[in-house]
């Protein structure tokens, strides 16, 4: 299976807007190790977790890393994405 994430680590805040729709903030693009992305939502809506990818390039784990969880915590969000392409798993942040 082809690759088509780029090698650099892109994410972004999931939000859920008063309709119940599920929505993105804005999308940071990083490096192959990590990314920042605004920890903001639109206007009316709540953070309810998080996407981003793993590249190949900063080893594709699916799992969240250190820098992952410490960041999901700092901003009280709930839920952590991560995909390599290949799989995607969404992970219960806990001890908020």
């Amino acid at each position: 299976m082809a690759n088509n994430i780029p090698p650099v680590e892109i994410g972004a805040m999931l939000c859920r807007l008063p309709t119940g729709a599920l929505t993105r903030g804005p999308i940071g693009v990083g490096t192959a190790t990590g990314v920042q992305f605004p920890d903001n939502c639109p206007s009316g809506s709540q953070i309810v977790g998080s996407f981003h990818t793993h590249p190949k390039e900063g080893g594709g784990s699916i799992l969240p890393s250190t820098q992952d969880m410490r960041e999901a915590k700092r901003i009280k969000m709930p839920n952590l994405c991560i995909t390599n392409n290949i799989k995607t798993a969404c992970y219960k942040v806990r001890g908020l």
